[in-house]
């Protein structure tokens, strides 16, 4: 459009320029005529007089009818120029109105640099829209931060103890805190080392983390009878297995139902199976390593006056005499869980690689692209 214009604003020029050349030729038109009457008082012997006016006169009458072809040629010139001019106008209304339209239908291609043509509410509901899409796409991280927010919020106002219906929930609260943190880590780890992003593997770790742990801090309540009775084997595979299986459905539905993927049942079945699988065979195989090789540490999980010590001690104190457990007392608590726990969160790295299984062997291909 702009070379468009600039060719318009050229051709307007030459009006100008052929009525200069017009102006030329008058003047040698003007000297021609004083040349003729020089000529009349030249001698005969000198030169043949009339073939000299003659020929002047010849040159006088083609100068004339330059001068009256340069005129008409002048004429069409602005004729043409002012068509240019209008076709131009035309072609950048046209070209405005289709861009409109466009950005009407795919706003989000909207360059930035037009933003500034948008109204103080377009760019707030594009700001909203934004703000829309991110939520979308990281629905599992806000989730996380909830679920954190809330398990902290429920041992720090049981001080780590509880009873009856209380209990369970305490139970649930400190799996959740402790599988965000051992999944997050975990799986951005694995993710880095694949070759993807680590935030994205922190994302998606920490998120199964910690519903694989509400999950199994529930049931681990249930089954151990509020932790009186020791776990079989079976029931800790089974635990295992259910978590891990609950989370992997958990977030293929969210995937689905929130940002719109599309996942076939056999996908989604497989997911579920195959992470019930993986948790309860990897369940079973940290318990045996825990009783077989327990890692104990002095000061934190092991002997009087640990952390873990301290934490027990205080929990009965306020069960029994209803005082409250200091927060750094809880976190050692935390910190002694953690230890003892060990092989269970350090088999959260093999286990998320196994889970990339699907992918090595491309079972089921991403079906987005069906539709390009």
């Amino acid at each position: 459009m702009a070379t468009i214009t600039l060719y318009a604003n050229k051709i307007n020029s030459l009006p100008e320029i052929i009525r200069t050349a017009k102006s030329s030729v008058s003047s040698y038109k003007e000297e021609l005529a004083q040349l003729i009457t020089g000529a009349l008082n030249v001698n005969s012997d000198v030169c043949s007089l009339e073939e000299t006016i003659s020929s002047l006169r010849s040159s006088t009458d083609t100068q004339e009818d330059k001068i009256d072809t340069l005129e008409d040629i002048a004429d069409d010139v602005e004729d043409y120029a002012d068509e240019v001019v209008e076709i131009d106008d035309d072609a950048a209304e046209a070209i405005s109105t289709s861009k409109e339209d466009f950005y009407d239908t795919y706003e989000y291609l909207r360059p930035e640099c037009e933003q500034e043509e948008k109204s103080w509410w377009e760019s707030f509901c594009d700001g909203v829209a934004s703000v829309g899409e991110w939520c979308k796409e990281h629905w599992k991280a806000i989730v996380t931060v909830v679920i954190v927010i809330v398990a902290v919020a429920i041992i720090v106002a049981t001080g780590g103890t509880a009873i009856g219906p209380m209990a369970a929930l305490l139970a649930m609260a400190k799996g959740a805190l402790i599988g965000a943190i051992v999944g997050g880590i975990s799986g951005g780890v694995i993710s880095k080392l694949t070759g993807g992003s680590f935030l994205q593997g922190l994302e998606e770790g920490a998120f199964g983390g910690a519903i694989s742990g509400i999950i199994a801090g529930g049931l681990g309540h249930v089954f151990s009878a509020a932790g009186s009775v020791d776990l079989s084997l079976g029931k800790t595979m089974l635990i295992g297995g259910i978590g891990d299986s609950g989370a992997t459905m958990i977030t293929d539905l969210g995937d689905i139902i929130i940002k719109g993927d599309r996942m076939s049942v056999g996908e989604f079945i497989f997911d579920a199976v195959f992470s019930f699988g993986v948790g309860s065979i990897s369940a079973g195989i940290t318990n045996k390593l825990a009783d077989r090789w327990p890692l104990k540490i002095e000061g934190i999980n092991k002997g009087r006056g640990s952390w873990r010590h301290v934490w027990r001690t205080q929990m009965r104190r306020s069960l029994n005499n209803n005082t409250r457990v200091s927060l750094k007392t809880i976190l050692k608590g935390l910190g002694a869980e953690v230890i003892d726990g060990v092989w269970d969160y350090g088999f959260e790295f093999p286990k998320g690689a196994i889970g990339n299984v699907k992918d090595w062997f491309g079972l089921f291909p991403d079906t987005d692209d069906d539709d390009d």
